[in-house]
């Protein structure tokens, strides 16, 4: 099973929800430690900020790819996205 969800090209959608899902979790981490590193002089604030800000370039690289794979590689020629758009 693990082998079958690390395949290129298979279960796009999933690898896209799931790194959406650290995106978010890390705009918010990043968001936090901006915020509280402007009212708070602590070294770590800034170096989490950097580091969360960081993360949120790799979720956001992660993402695009696996939602553009997602869309081109649906089983039975029909595109995932296309179908996600018919459910909306």
């Amino acid at each position: 099973m693990v082998q079958a969800l690390c395949t290129s090209g298979r279960h796009e959608a999933l690898k896209c929800g799931v790194h959406g899902a650290a995106l978010a979790v890390a705009a918010v981490m990043a968001a936090y430690n901006i915020a509280a590193s402007c009212f708070r002089p602590d070294r770590h604030l800034r170096i989490n900020a950097v580091v969360y800000t960081l993360a949120v370039g790799w979720e956001i690289k992660q993402t695009r790819h696996h939602f553009g794979r997602a869309g081109s590689a649906a089983p039975g020629g029909v595109s995932a996205i296309s179908s996600l758009r018919r459910c909306a």
